[in-house]
């Protein structure tokens, strides 16, 4: 549990996608929000954790918080886009004018595209 926050640990951004993709998920399914921007925002936050490591240098923990948060996102996109890719595997239709009709509900599953407009 000592390593969990500290900067140089992995632990962190895998455990926080899969969290970011978990609160994002829910964010855009009841409220309606982009889930781009929600993941990146949710991502952004969780990477503060590594603020707590006070071992290392000022620069250091920046370019960590930097790395951490875009591993977060990264881990949260490919987190949603496994689950989609499960869900859907075989409810889509491969119509391009059934996909074109396709509009975001509240009521959509949890696993969304986050970059569909």
């Amino acid at each position: 549990m000592d390593e969990f926050l500290r900067s140089k640990s992995m632990l962190t951004p895998g455990v926080a996608g899969g969290v970011t993709t978990m609160i994002t998920g829910t964010l855009v399914s009841q409220f309606g929000l982009p889930g781009n921007w929600t993941g990146l925002v949710v991502s952004l936050l969780l990477g503060l954790a590594v603020w707590a490591d006070k071992s290392v240098s000022f620069y250091y923990r920046i370019i960590c918080y930097i790395i951490n948060s875009l591993t977060i996102y990264a881990v949260a996109i490919g987190v949603n886009t496994a689950g989609m890719a499960i869900q859907y595997s075989n409810e889509r239709s491969t119509d391009p004018a059934a996909i074109e009709r396709e509009v975001p509900h509240p009521s959509d599953p949890f696993f969304q595209d986050w970059f569909r407009k």
